[in-house]
């Protein structure tokens, strides 16, 4: 599928065409002012094999030649050296007058007088071919390193007395004072390095050439094992989709498994790692084998000269660390390469060479949890008891593989609990379950995260439920308390220790205080009972505790935590890590600081990335998704969603899971998609097992497709009755959301009044903000209408403040340029449920969901076997509903009720 030029053959969408130059132009505009405001001979372009120097120098060379330039091509290889004349292969012509006679001949004339010992001047040539003597003429060579004295002397002629400027190429490194010195016919040549293309230009290369979108993990992967080498980067892809490991995936190209693995990839390294010495290869398997190395091991090991060699070549990287520096690999194909050459009686001789090394310098220390696995990896005596404690210690810390290497060396069950632990902080939680089960003993520790891992890791609520009540004993220990109000959150159930959430910001009491000391570190680190959390309990504490803040009516609060330290992102389980960030960008959202969430957002994303983290990515990533919807741009939010849902697997938990799925559900419905959106509900109310708390997210997520697919009847219905149950049931803040809801699409002076004791038992100013909306809806005020707009788009929230707006028609020039402007900034899009005039707001809010559902073509009977009644009460309302509306058919109705093009959505 590859030659040896990287080219791809036709494969998927990047047949039948070359990759395009992206990332270059700020660089080819730079060449370009070098070339034309030089005093010198001209540009020299450096950079490894593979960067695109040649590709470079021909769009600069274009781009000269359609200024009118006469452009010479040719390169220069080591099949030309000898050649008498100029040395130089594919000698070609282009620019200006190409195919004339005149400009040839300026050429063949500069040509034929290097070669005979006589060089003319480009006006003398020019003069004699019958060309214009002020055309700028420039001399692009590839490979010039490769040139001959001889060659190099002939081109150093016409470049000091035929006026010719050079833009040439060479590999990085290579010595200036050779052939490219005798080039130099006017002076010195700029020398400007070709760097590698960034992360941000291969992921929109990569979706350029694959003609779609291209997930941000995927893209990131790609660009690190690669370091943004063009060439190399092509071959990668090409292999990728050979293979089938590069695919399209929910309409988004994604690469499952580690691109760096693969056999054929090695082998496009293997050249560099040819020209290692023997010295450096074996300083590298060092790196390759440990993947972080102290550098004082490093240089005991290799030498300071060969360390300092590899670093100047870029080979290693040198990172600050702890108060020394960590030497990993730069190139991550490279270290991969390695590994699958070293065999196991080197692989332990070098492991031996590492613990001797350590034993000298004192680095890592011998109880490191990385010190132990080299030890052990070196057959050395190590008791178990050790490897366990160093084990722990690594899961502890934040390194799960290291924690799982360890605990492979660990016999018998206290191994396996330990390794299936290091398993479900990987997010295998299928793997780790079953070596709980199978060998961890009904200690409270073990039941605890069993419970949470069947139903974050795996939807398993029932088995999760039985796994706590076979515990025995009457005492719940820590973690036990913290699996009992993870499951209550999300299974409608109240721990019989936990105390009725109170209708206000009040302090926490009980269960809810200690899962909050235990959280932020601030309560007491252990029960009289029972020692400190188990690392991975402690983890999902922090994420519980900020669920129950935002989602019981205090997301400032929420939000705060988590800024000022009391909550912290977790370290040792990625999912997680995702999950609590996810709450603390959210939390920001509910609590009115929305521009702080889109920064913050991007942060969190661009670090999950950084990690590689597919689960922290999908979890982080749907929120950047549901911060633009909040900003009323479903456009911008569609890509970062669609993405997320690309990535959920099995290692995303299961609330997540579904919380990606309705946000996307939400986003397409909003861009006029509302049967797909439906589709996406049904299929996520499939995966919920159970009378899960998650159908209420359904549920919500339900009354913004109604309303956005213009079933505002059904929506009103649904939101009234949703407020109800969840302020109710003291679930505070989804309750603020459906009773604002209801408001917006009916508003009355009782649905404001319930919004507005809900908003005042809450935290939260934005939800302040809400009952002032409401308030002003149900009064018509237009003025203040128009003033609370301001504030919503003050804040952030354009979505809200362009429906404000909407709501208040009037008020001049001005108040039209405003929502002109607010439309603009929404990305054209407008409220799904603009204030009605005319009939339509006569109808009671039966007859309007006899008509929504008459005007998507159900019958009198469906109809009526929809909602229950008879089907001659559906032919008073519908004929009483017509009457209002000066209507006399079904197919007039889409023109009177504000329903969306796509209203086949299901439902």
């Amino acid at each position: 599928m590859i030659d040896d030029s990287g080219a791809i053959d036709a494969v998927g969408p990047v047949a039948g065409g070359g990759w395009p130059t992206a990332g270059r132009e700020e660089e080819a505009r730079e060449i370009l002012a070098a070339l034309a405001t030089s005093s010198g001979s001209g540009v020299l372009l450096t950079g490894e094999p593979g960067v695109g120097k040649t590709r470079l120098a021909d769009l600069v060379l274009d781009l000269s030649a359609a200024t009118g330039a006469l452009i010479i091509r040719g390169a220069a290889t080591e099949a030309t050296r000898g050649i008498s004349g100029v040395g130089i292969a594919a000698l070609r012509v282009s620019g200006g007058s190409t195919g004339s006679p005149s400009g040839l001949s300026v050429v063949s004339a500069l040509l034929a007088g290097a070669r005979d010992g006589a060089p003319r001047g480009v006006h003398d040539a020019a003069s004699e071919g019958g060309g214009d003597p002020a055309r700028w003429i420039v001399l692009g060579i590839d490979d010039a390193d490769q040139l001959d004295a001889a060659s190099a002397a002939v081109v150093g002629d016409l470049v000091r007395t035929g006026g010719v400027t050079l833009l040439l190429t060479a590999r990085s490194g290579a010595p200036l004072d050779g052939p490219l010195a005798r080039v130099c016919g006017r002076g010195p040549l700029v020398v400007l390095p070709v760097a590698n293309l960034s992360r941000a230009v291969v992921l929109r290369l990569l979706t350029d050439v694959l003609e779609g979108p291209v997930d941000g993990l995927t893209a990131d992967v790609l660009w690190r094992i690669t370091r943004g080498n063009p060439l190399l980067l092509r071959r990668v892809v090409g292999i990728g989709l050979e293979t089938g490991d590069l695919a399209r995936s929910r309409e988004v190209w994604s690469w499952r498994g580690s691109p760096g693995g693969h056999p054929r990839l090695h082998e496009l390294v293997a050249a560099d790692l040819a020209t290692l010495g023997a010295g450096e290869t074996k300083a590298l398997e060092y790196v390759a084998l440990t993947g972080s190395l102290p550098r004082a091991t490093a240089e005991y090991l290799a030498g300071p000269a060969i360390v300092g060699e590899l670093a100047h070549r870029a080979v290693i990287t040198l990172t600050p660390r702890g108060g020394t520096d960590e030497v990993t690999m730069s190139h991550p194909l490279h270290r991969q390469a390695l590994l699958a050459g070293i065999g196991p009686l080197r692989r332990r001789q070098r492991y031996r060479e590492l613990v001797a090394a350590a034993g000298e310098t004192g680095v890592p220390d011998p109880g490191d949890p990385a010190a132990v696995l080299w030890r052990l990896e070196a057959d050395l005596d190590v008791p178990a008891s050790q490897a366990l404690v160093a084990g722990g210690r690594a899961l502890a810390s934040g390194d799960p593989v290291l924690a799982e290497s360890l605990a492979r060396h660990v016999p018998g069950a206290p191994g396996a609990v330990l390794r299936g632990q290091a398993l479900i902080a990987q997010g295998r939680a299928a793997d780790g379950e079953r070596l709980l089960a199978d060998h961890g003993e009904a200690t409270a520790e073990t039941v605890a995260l069993r419970s949470l891992n069947l139903f974050w890791g795996l939807s398993r609520p029932g088995e999760a439920h039985e796994t706590m009540a076979r515990h025995p004993g009457p005492e719940r220990s820590a973690d036990l308390r913290v699996a009992e109000l993870g499951l209550a959150l999300f299974t409608r159930a109240t721990p019989a220790t936990e105390p009725a959430p109170s209708a206000g910001p009040a302090p926490l009491t009980g269960t809810a205080a200690f899962l909050a000391g235990a959280a932020s570190g601030t309560g007491p680190p252990e029960t009289p009972a029972r020692g400190p959390l188990n690392p991975l309990v402690a983890d999902a504490a922090t994420v519980l505790r900020a669920y129950r803040l935002t989602f019981r009516g205090r997301p400032a609060r929420a939000a705060e935590d988590f800024d000022r330290g009391p909550l912290r992102l977790p370290a040792r389980w990625p999912a997680m890590r995702g999950s609590a960030a996810a709450c603390h960008v959210h939390a920001l959202v509910l609590a009115g600081r929305l521009r702080e969430a889109l920064l913050l957002v991007d942060t969190y994303y661009e670090e999950a990335v950084r990690r590689a983290e597919p689960s922290e990515v999908a979890i982080v990533g749907h929120v950047r998704g549901h911060c633009r919807l909040w900003a009323g741009s479903p456009r911008r939010a569609l890509a970062p969603l669609r993405e997320a849902r690309a990535l959920v697997d099995e290692h995303v938990p299961f609330p997540m899971r579904v919380f990606i799925g309705c946000e996307y559900a939400v986003c397409v419905a909003a861009l006029g998609r509302s049967q797909e959106a439906f589709q996406e509900l049904d299929r996520l109310r499939e995966l919920i097992p159970g009378d899960l708390g998650l159908r209420d997210r359904l549920e919500f997520s339900r009354i913004r497709l109604l309303a956005h697919s213009g079933r505002l009847a059904h929506a009103t219905d649904l939101a009234n009755r949703l407020a109800d149950r969840y302020l109710r049931d003291s679930r505070l803040t989804t309750g603020v959301e459906c009773a604002y809801y209801h408001v917006r699409l009916r508003p009355s002076s009782r649905a404001a009044a319930r919004l507005r004791e809900a908003a005042g038992a809450c935290d939260s100013p934005l939800f302040e903000l809400f009952a002032d909306h409401a308030e002003a809806l149900t009064a018509r005020d237009d003025t203040v209408l128009r003033g609370i707009a301001d504030r919503f788009a003050e804040l952030g929230y354009l979505g809200l403040a362009l429906e404000a707006a909407s709501a208040a028609p009037g008020g001049g020039h001005a108040a039209r340029r405003r929502l002109d402007d607010l439309v603009e900034r929404c990305d054209g899009h407008r409220p799904p449920w603009p204030p009605s005039s005319g009939g339509a707001t006569a109808l009671t809010g039966r007859e309007r969901e006899m008509c929504e559902l008459a005007a998507a073509g159900l019958s009198d009977s469906a109809i009526a076997a929809n909602l229950g009644v008879s089907v001659r009460t559906v032919t008073n309302l519908l004929g009483r509903a017509y009457h209002k509306l000066g209507v006399h058919s079904r197919r007039q109705l889409g023109a009177v009720l504000p329903l969306s093009a796509d209203r086949e959505g299901g439902g």
